[in-house]
């Protein structure tokens, strides 16, 4: 006894298969998508206020006491670095008080020796301003530089937690 399939039935599984398929273009296309995006960004973006270099003035003038990272957004290097360093900011509670520059297009030389120039608070933080690092944390205090951490990305997750911590006690004093 040979039973019929009815035709409704082949139906709704072309209808299965098609959005099957569909469906799993769409999420690769998703996934990379966002792998494109992050490996010309960085991931501190969605956890920090982005600034430009020219807003740095009038942000020190504001909000005089901040941490400024600085690094590529497409430095493959710092990728891991700043994954934990997003942990370690919303761990601290302390996006507000980071701010993220992305160095691509700015000018490196130009940019440290205005940090120099206007922001440094004495000759040994200005000596520690430098271009060759690939990430740099610099720690503001009433609007000069009081602290500067290059190479962050080489530094362990502890080290940067208590740096940060540290600096979240100065901010409450």
């Amino acid at each position: 006894m040979e039973k019929k399939i009815p035709t409704k039935n082949y139906i709704i599984l072309f209808v299965v298969v098609s959005l099957t398929v569909i469906g799993v273009f769409y999420a690769r296309g998703w996934y990379n998508t966002t792998k494109e995006y992050y490996s010309r960004n960085s991931v501190m973006k969605d956890v920090v206020s982005e600034i430009k270099e020219e807003e740095i003035q009038n942000y020190s003038l504001e909000s005089p006491n901040f941490i400024l990272y600085v690094s590529s957004g497409q430095d493959a290097l710092v990728k891991p670095f700043e994954n934990s360093f997003k942990g370690i900011a919303q761990k601290l509670s302390m996006q507000k008080d980071i701010l993220y520059l992305n160095i691509d297009g700015v000018d490196k030389n130009s940019f440290t020796n205005s940090l120099k120039n206007k922001f440094s608070l004495n000759n040994n933080v200005a000596n520690k301003v430098t271009t060759s690092s690939s990430a740099t944390i610099y720690i503001f205090e009433e609007g000069k530089i009081s602290k500067v951490l290059n190479n962050v990305h080489k530094y362990s997750n502890v080290q940067i937690e208590s740096i940060l911590s540290d600096y979240g006690m100065m901010e409450n004093d």
